[in-house]
């Protein structure tokens, strides 16, 4: 990945004394494009910010007089939204608002997977069909034409408000509210769907004589523009601030119990917590379930009902984090089977069980990873139809490169940073090559790609005084990111993964002068440990765990230090025994030790001088793998905790490879820690003994839960506390069957192949 170091500026006293502070504090600002001391204050402090009118949005003066006219009258409104987080928010604000003045309101929110993004017009003529007056919609219905004529063709009125890119023709409704319709350098112009909303409620309040009213409401506002990755700037930005310190002392009911749920201490709330913590939650219902449910936590009263959908949230939201390491693992298996894949310009790839509500989250993980545009295609077995989802880099518009290949395409649909797509599924090969061509055609390479770095510094400027100078120009996002320092010629120190699955990793290092760090690398097990002397990328962040604020400094990128070599021996000697395996082949004696999984090390045909599995591993100059893998991050985390660096492979394959096999075995498991141990035990010393990954194994305990037969209580580092009997949630219970069933299938597709495959693909020989 290239560097960007920062340029140059010159400040001068008044912007210096303007924003204040440490020094740096006004040279990241002015480098960003805020070079007036009036204009830093605001961006600083709302307080010195003057919000717009909402009355500057075209056609919202009227949407409110119309809204309270409907009000007066006593029609009944429907408020039709979005299943994203931003629709979510956006559909709650609105019906909350409205409600408040004694307006009768309903609201809708699509399904994603039955009904998709936008109106529906099966849906919309049931609606018709009843006693709905007034159509008021959100984060949704600008290119509706076709919805909005049979609306009025009805007799009916429809409101829009929307913020996507306009189409070449605006819908006939009486009002089509849109910050889109603004100059591009207008205040307003990047307000998201919650955005809009709160204008019109503003403006709605304000003709009541409730000026003011409308601040009840900026929790909602805030959730929607981190959620929506809003671009940080005039109004957007400001209703940001404003509705991250109300979410610091919340009221609203239902974000009390789902920040309960979520253990998130809301005293420490920034836009890291909304974009890592809560709005995943909240997005995990509008991608595997019913959305609707968010607008109804994020509107009740009811701290029982809201506590109950909380709960729900936690578990789809874990679910939602499993299906997406399965996808990501079953990925990077194809990869790793036809390195092939990686010669295209894009890297397209298709799963038969591939959720599509997640697929596009492991496709942004995957262009992180691989530097190029993403499309990942879900083909179920018994449709013909495969739909994907796309992400992209900068210099590649990825819905303009799909829509150049549309001969090919069923629909297709999307934005130049993602986008959307549905093919015959035995085009895929070809269309993979078409795209590829495309987007090696048309990529712009003078969009400059790469990491901006915001300051240079020795490691021993950086303290905790220095990160709390640069939190002031938080919040950070879309528009204004996360302040990135660089540190060359480092001593990489030490190693070690943490988090559940041991995804995780920190990395000691260490400068010339003895100063010594631990750097935080999110998701840093996918990839090889660093060793030697690097230069590296990070964010200094201020951690408030448990209510213990200390400097944290996240991981972005590393390299080696130039001028500085240091030869470290990588290669496996690797000794293949899959085929003609003799227990005189093993060594006699010497520092060697032998991977079982499935809990069968007293079946060994041979005495072992060591056993280990991955809940107790050892280091050991020789590692036999006796059991075969489940999947290539556990092989590789096995050859990093014993450090082997000499292999033989006997790979026998464990049983239980199937749901209900697994299962059983799983519960067996189960109601021994419950007998021996009060039921405690981990994720790892469970997925070990089923010789199966950790995220079958949450997934199994997700389902015995949503069965009713156990609850569970989550510790740190896997650890969990396993007791009987639990509330089963049937509407659960099949999904995550299924996604068990699939992971399981996957799974077992992969230890065929390390038993058939040359071992160069899994081991430096």
């Amino acid at each position: 990945m290239n560097w960007i170091d920062p340029p140059q500026v010159s400040i001068d006293n008044a912007f210096r004394e303007a924003v204040g502070g440490h020094p740096l504090a006004a040279e990241i600002l002015m480098r960003r494009g805020i070079d007036q001391p009036d204009e830093a204050r605001a961006f600083l402090d709302p307080a010195y910010y003057s919000p717009s009118p909402p009355t500057a949005l075209p056609d919202l003066e009227f949407a409110a007089n119309r809204l309270l006219e409907s009000i007066e009258r006593g029609e009944q409104i429907l408020v039709w939204g979005d299943f994203d987080v931003d629709g979510q928010t956006s559909t709650a604000l609105l019906v909350d608002g409205l409600r408040n003045l004694g307006a009768r309101v309903s609201y809708h929110v699509p399904h994603r997977m039955k009904h998709g993004h936008g109106i529906a017009i099966d849906v919309l003529e049931s609606y018709l069909k009843q006693d709905i007056d007034l159509i008021l919609t959100c984060d949704t219905g600008v290119s509706e034409h076709e919805a909005v004529d049979k609306v009025i063709g009805a007799g009916r009125t429809i409101l829009i408000t929307d913020h996507h890119a306009l189409p070449k023709t605006l819908p006939d409704a009486p009002a089509v509210v849109n910050p889109q319709r603004l100059p591009a350098d207008h205040p307003l112009r990047d307000l998201p769907g919650v955005g809009v909303a709160y204008k019109l409620i503003e403006q709605v309040y304000r003709i009541t004589g409730r000026e003011d009213g409308e601040r009840q409401f900026l929790d909602l506002a805030a959730l929607g523009i981190v959620a929506d990755v809003a671009n940080q700037r005039g109004d957007t930005r400001y209703l940001l601030q404003l509705g991250i310190d109300a979410l610091r002392y919340p009221t609203r009911t239902g974000l009390q119990a789902l920040m309960q749920a979520a253990q998130v201490d809301p005293s420490n709330l920034s836009s890291d917590t909304i974009g890592f913590q809560i709005g995943p939650r909240l997005n995990a219902l509008g991608r595997l379930d019913d959305a609707s449910l968010a607008v109804e936590l994020l509107t009740t009263s009811d701290m029982s009902l809201a506590r109950q959908i909380a709960t729900q949230l936690e578990l789809l939201n874990n679910k939602r984090k499993q299906i997406e390491d399965q996808i990501y693992a079953a990925a990077q298996d194809q990869i790793a089977r036809d390195p092939s894949l990686l010669d295209f310009d894009a890297l397209v790839l298709a799963g038969d069980h591939w959720h599509p509500g997640v697929i596009g989250i492991v496709a942004s993980r995957l262009v992180d990873k691989y530097e190029r545009p993403v499309l990942l295609l879900s083909s179920p077995p018994d449709d013909p139809i495969a739909r994907g989802s796309a992400r992209s880099v900068p210099g590649v518009n990825i819905g303009v490169c799909i829509a150049a290949n549309d001969d090919l395409l069923i629909g297709h649909g999307g934005h130049p940073g993602a986008a959307g797509c549905s093919l015959d599924a035995d085009l895929i090969p070809q269309f993979r090559r078409r795209l590829s061509n495309t987007i090696r055609e048309t990529w712009d390479h003078s969009v400059v790609q790469g990491i901006a770095v915001d300051a240079c510094l020795p490691l021993a400027e950086v303290d905790m005084e220095l990160a709390e100078e640069l939190n002031r120009l938080a919040p950070f996002g879309e528009g204004n990111p996360a302040i990135r320092l660089r540190t060359d010629a480092l001593h990489v120190v030490s190693t070690r993964d943490f988090g559940i699955g041991k995804k995780h990793r920190f990395v000691t290092v260490e400068d010339e002068a003895g100063n010594k760090v631990d750097i935080t690398w999110w998701r840093g097990a996918e990839y090889p440990k660093p060793t030697g002397v690097i230069d590296l990328v990070y964010i200094p962040r201020i951690n408030d765990y448990r209510g213990r604020r200390s400097l944290q400094l996240e991981w972005v990128d590393a390299r080696p230090t130039p001028g500085i070599e240091i030869e470290v021996d990588l290669h496996h000697e690797v000794i293949d025994l899959r085929k003609t395996f003799d227990p005189a082949m093993l060594p006699g004696s010497g520092n060697w030790c032998v991977w079982v999984e499935g809990g069968e090390s007293a079946s060994l045909p041979f005495p072992a001088e060591r056993v280990i599995t991955r809940h107790e591993p050892a280091p050991c100059q020789h590692l036999v793998i006796w059991t075969t893998p489940p999947g290539p991050q556990e092989l590789d985390q096995m050859l990093d905790l014993t450090g082997a660096r000499r292999v033989s492979v006997i790979s026998r394959q464990p049983v239980n490879g199937k749901a209900d096999g697994f299962i059983k075995r799983l519960a067996g498991l189960i109601k021994y820690a419950i007998k021996a141990y009060g039921g405690r035990t981990s994720i790892t010393q469970l997925a070990s003994l089923t010789a199966q990954r950790e995220s079958a194994v949450r997934l199994g305990l997700d389902w015995m839960v949503a069965k009713g037969q156990i609850s569970l209580e989550w510790g740190d580092d896997g650890q969990i506390a396993i007791m009987k009997n639990g509330v089963a949630q049937k509407d659960l219970q099949e999904s995550l069957y299924l996604s068990l069933q699939a992971l399981l299938s996957e799974t077992a597709a992969f230890r065929a192949y390390f038993q058939a495959a040359d071992l160069k693909a899994f081991f430096d020989i």
